[in-house]
């Protein structure tokens, strides 16, 4: 495999882009949530709304008061892609996020970086590239993408795809909240989600390393 990862902006990416990464996720998905039906597949993946999947990875925002509570906002979005020659097999989505009760208080936040967490929305490699190590590098790279001194969030689901929370707890990420979410579409059976957050993104890459090295 002649692999290759590049950092991007999410706008250097067009629509067909965003379909073919699209379409990666909802393969990688269809692997790691064989229990689940398709439908509720493609209600996770937006599949049946690419537009809206396009719209959500350019502008984050643009999902505040749908998928995302109405008291978050999200700036700076990248994207790690995963090549395989000119093939795009897998990629990583991050962005910085605040939350807070108003307008103010978000802005305020973002100004600094003690509550500007760097919120690692997603990871996903194709089903024929998984177990290599790609996810991995992926999400290295999205690391080394933020402030070191900031702390990290990515949300898992224990029930749906258990590795997930102890890769994280492994390079120093702790469960900080759980609390059910409709992840599979509005009026779907909620399933468990929990928030996992680090102190530092420093100290997370540091951890990754060393797990690497072992």
């Amino acid at each position: 495999m002649a692999l290759r990862y590049e950092q991007l902006q999410p706008t250097d990416l067009n629509a067909a882009d965003w379909r073919q990464l699209q379409t990666v996720s909802r393969a990688a998905f269809s692997v790691e949530l064989k229990h689940r039906t398709p439908d509720e597949i493609d209600n996770l993946t937006l599949w049946n709304d690419p537009e809206r999947y396009y719209d959500s990875h350019i502008d984050p925002n643009s999902e505040v008061g749908k998928h995302f509570s109405t008291d978050q906002s999200f700036t700076v979005p990248r994207v790690c892609l995963a090549f395989d020659g000119d093939e795009k097999i897998g990629f990583g989505y991050a962005a910085h996020n605040v939350s807070g009760s108003n307008p103010l208080v978000r802005a305020a936040k973002l100004a600094g970086w003690t509550h500007k967490y760097y919120w690692i929305r997603e990871v996903a490699v194709h089903p024929e590239y998984m177990r290599y190590g790609i996810g991995t590098r992926i999400l290295n790279g999205l690391l080394m993408s933020a402030n070191l001194n900031q702390p990290s969030s990515a949300y898992v689901w224990p029930d749906e795809i258990p590795f997930l929370q102890n890769k994280l707890e492994q390079v120093g990420f702790e469960p900080k909240e759980d609390k059910p979410a409709m992840i599979y579409g509005p009026g779907s059976e909620p399933v468990r989600e929990i928030r996992m957050v680090a102190q530092h993104v420093a100290s997370s890459i540091m951890n990754h390393l060393g797990k690497n090295l072992e």
